[in-house]
């Protein structure tokens, strides 16, 4: 029986060195992921949320126009 919140399934199993894919599916649907195993990957889930953030805040200050 798997584990809940294991979305990736066995394609989540790391494969042999560090090439490991920047996408993968989730389990249900067909949206793709970033994968937090690939370093380039965990950059983004960190990067792409606080640059979200500054472009909202900036465009409630103005500065955008």
């Amino acid at each position: 029986m798997r584990h809940e919140n294991d979305h990736a399934g066995d394609r989540d199993r790391a494969p042999a060195g560090d090439d490991h894919p920047l996408f993968i599916r989730q389990r249900y649907g067909t949206r793709w992921v970033y994968n937090h195993r690939n370093p380039v990957g965990l950059a983004l889930i960190m990067i792409v949320p606080i640059v979200a953030i500054g472009a909202l805040l900036l465009m409630t200050r103005g500065a955008g126009r």
